[in-house]
């Protein structure tokens, strides 16, 4: 057997404690799901301990033995061809994160590159482990939330193996905006930037018009809701945004106390966004209204 890599990605079962009934309800797959013939979502390849990973991804310290509290729900793993170079490279080529970002839009995970690791193998025998980006920014994402299903379900999985296939990379401007403000929410900490990424990328798809910002706001948000199947009012739309503002022109905080309220109403919105960017970027005619200033107008609303 000839030299062998892959590149994996754990995802941990520490973050969140989650329902009883979610794990009846949603249980993530029982055994390796395959979104292509040399990509899945199980078992490590040659049945590679997690713990090895994980103590390849964090700092050993010195003399200094911590007792690690959690373990790994399932990884995603890709077989990589031999490169000619970058061999030390993990996710060369952007498929994975590619592929975490679009499990994100489908359901939110605590799963990102700080435990990443490229897997190298000698003839079955694991001979090099090579962390990825397991380090600054955009190495960890965060949930808004104080119990989560932080896993994804057999039927999300099977969905992230179909829209995988039919992701439009070369999607109009206003998406792929859009596409960048929420994976910067996804990696941001705190409520309020994440209040100001989620509505950036609001605005990347919605606003035409350079003056009325909140007006377009209003209209727009609330009809790309109702085209994904959701609800959100035009008052619940105008908060939102105000509460952006806030932070964005140095005002009053308005997120100094996180109340499960304040958590609902952002997470109201943030599934919207999701559904929305989940379906421009899987359905070409969808992603189509996005071209032009017009076609945003006309599939969404004028202020004349």
């Amino acid at each position: 057997m000839a030299e062998e890599i892959f590149d994996v990605v754990l995802q941990s079962t520490g973050s969140f404690v989650a329902e009883g009934k979610d794990w009846i309800s949603s249980p993530p797959p029982q055994s390796d799901f395959r979104l292509a013939a040399d990509f899945w979502i199980g078992r490590l390849p040659h049945g590679t301990k997690s713990e090895i990973v994980f103590d390849a991804c964090e700092p050993t310290g010195f003399n200094f033995h911590a007792t690690r509290v959690y373990g790994c729900r399932y990884a995603f793993c890709r077989r990589i061809d031999p490169p000619n170079s970058k061999i030390y490279a993990w996710d060369n080529d952007g498929l994975m994160s590619r592929t975490l970002f679009l499990s994100r839009l489908i359901h939110p995970t605590t799963i990102a590159s700080h435990y990443s690791a490229r897997l190298i193998f000698e003839e079955g025998k694991l001979t090099t482990i090579v962390p990825g980006r397991i380090g600054g920014y955009g190495t960890y994402v965060w949930i808004v939330a104080r119990e989560w299903r932080d896993w994804l379900s057999q039927m999300e999985v099977e969905q992230l193996r179909k829209q995988q296939l039919s992701y439009i990379h070369q999607a109009p401007e206003r998406v792929r905006r859009a596409r960048s403000h929420i994976d910067h929410a996804f990696h941001a900490f705190y409520l309020d930037q994440r209040t100001a990424s989620l509505v950036s990328s609001f605005e990347s798809l919605l606003k035409v018009e350079r003056h009325q910002a909140t007006a377009q706001f209003k209209l727009r948000v609330p009809i790309l809701a109702q085209r994904v199947g959701l609800a959100i009012t035009p008052d619940e739309a105008e908060i939102l945004y105000d509460d952006r503002s806030a932070f964005v022109h140095g005002g009053e905080p308005k997120y100094k106390d996180v109340s499960d309220d304040l958590m609902n109403r952002y997470n109201k919105f943030e599934t919207v966004l999701r559904c929305s960017l989940l379906r421009a970027s899987t359905d070409t005619e969808f992603c189509n209204l996005f071209e032009t200033g017009a076609g945003v107008v006309g599939a969404f609303g004028s202020l004349k």
